[in-house]
């Protein structure tokens, strides 16, 4: 799966290169990924689906509604029933699962079709949002602006084990994210210096730390910085980890063109006199949080295959 494929997941379009870019394409940039471009997402009122239910039963039931809508389906199943037993079809719909007044999660039908009830955790009386999310303009095509990625910096560590050899930056171990392909944030000149990307040991060097978020945070992060997050166990902070396959259990999973699963993980620079370790705390040793989202930069896209 290449970059375009990987972004325009990230975006929920296509991305194409900007020589085949069509008149009505849009510019990539990681302005778009910020919270100023998802707040231009329109919803639609006026697509309420057409559920043809098949004759399903059980002990089970779940209400289905269509976004600021106040019709309610209600469905009677069992706990092993898939989704695409329920649906005939929804096309172009995201659906957004309010299980038990918890934060809704957003996923795609092709992502839950063949998934249970139980696999996702649903239970009697939730309720299961149907919405479409729709671009302001109507574009669904964008090309990659030159200032987006860095290609000189990609790196595949899919068929690398580094075993008993060790790495460093900023002073700590830097476990490079093998198994992973890494594609490049382009960074440099971003900030007052590029010191803190160094790799030879200098005072101004940074730390490597991985972040496992939703695919659709990525642009804002990048964009704006991270933000110290609200369920903070150990100590209040963004969150981190030396280890990419800890930070991999924090990131949602994806269904590319290919039909195959992957994560989205976020290599970073950690200012090293920043970081917060909760092992201090009682916690896990490999969970570092950062006080300050000003000391934590990402610097790449790492994605793998599941």
């Amino acid at each position: 799966m290449d970059v375009k494929a990987i972004l325009g997941k990230i975006m929920d379009a296509r991305v194409v290169d900007k020589k085949d870019a069509n008149d009505y394409s849009k510019k990539l940039n990681f302005d778009l990924f910020s919270k100023q471009f998802y707040n231009k997402i329109n919803i639609s009122d006026t697509i309420i689906p057409e559920l043809k239910f098949n004759n399903l039963s059980g002990p089970i039931c779940i209400n289905f509604k269509v976004q600021e809508k106040d019709s309610i389906y209600e469905i009677h199943c069992s706990e092993n029933t898939k989704f695409k037993e329920i649906f005939e079809k929804i096309p172009f719909y995201n659906i957004s699962l309010k299980i038990n007044n918890r934060a809704p999660r957003r996923l795609t039908f092709e992502y839950i079709k063949d998934k249970t009830l139980k696999n996702l955790n649903i239970k009697d009386g939730d309720t299961i949002i149907l919405q479409k999310l729709e671009l302001e303009g109507g574009g669904d095509e964008f090309y990659i602006d030159d200032d987006l990625l860095d290609p000189s910096y990609d790196y595949d560590f899919r068929n690398i084990n580094d075993e008993n050899k060790k790495f460093y930056r900023g002073g700590l171990e830097y476990k490079r994210p093998c198994g992973w392909k890494r594609y490049a944030l382009k960074v440099i000149g971003k900030y007052e210096n590029d010191k803190w990307l160094g790799d030879s040991g200098g005072d101004s060097e940074w730390a490597v730390s991985y972040h496992g978020t939703k695919q659709e945070n990525m642009k804002s992060i990048y964009d704006n910085g991270y933000r110290v997050g609200i369920n903070n166990w150990y100590g209040v902070g963004v969150y981190c980890s030396p280890n990419i396959e800890t930070a991999a259990g924090y990131s949602t999973e994806f269904i590319g063109d290919d039909g195959k699963k992957y994560k989205i993980v976020l290599q970073n620079r950690v200012r090293p006199s920043a970081i917060k370790k909760a092992f201090d705390k009682g916690g896990p040793d490999d969970y570092w949080y950062i006080e300050n989202g000003k000391d934590i930069r990402p610097y790449s896209i790492c994605v793998k295959e599941y």
